[in-house]
């Protein structure tokens, strides 16, 4: 997503599909991440900003795609970063 669409999807309060390995999460835009997200990655608590990130269901289906690694949960962390319009996960 161009960071036109991912500013237009913040204005309007709407998701943003991502997707990666051939799977579309949808994710909220960073202005309505819980504010627990940012506590969770400052504690240094990666895996649990990303399942709040994704949400219960869709975090079990990342996990499901067997094998998964912590590259992968970067890489999509990453890859929802770019989508979003933010930073890397500054691995």
């Amino acid at each position: 997503m161009s960071k036109a669409h991912a500013a237009i999807a913040e204005a309007t309060g709407t998701t943003v599909p991502v997707d990666f390995d051939g799977t579309v999460y949808t994710v909220p835009t960073p202005v309505d991440w819980d504010i627990d997200v940012l506590d969770e990655l400052d504690a240094g608590r990666f895996t649990k900003a990303l399942k709040l990130v994704l949400g219960a269901d869709q975090y079990a289906a990342f996990k499901a795609e067997k094998p998964r690694k912590l590259s992968d949960a970067v890489a999509l962390f990453e890859a929802i970063s770019a989508a979003v319009g933010v930073g890397s996960a500054g691995n």
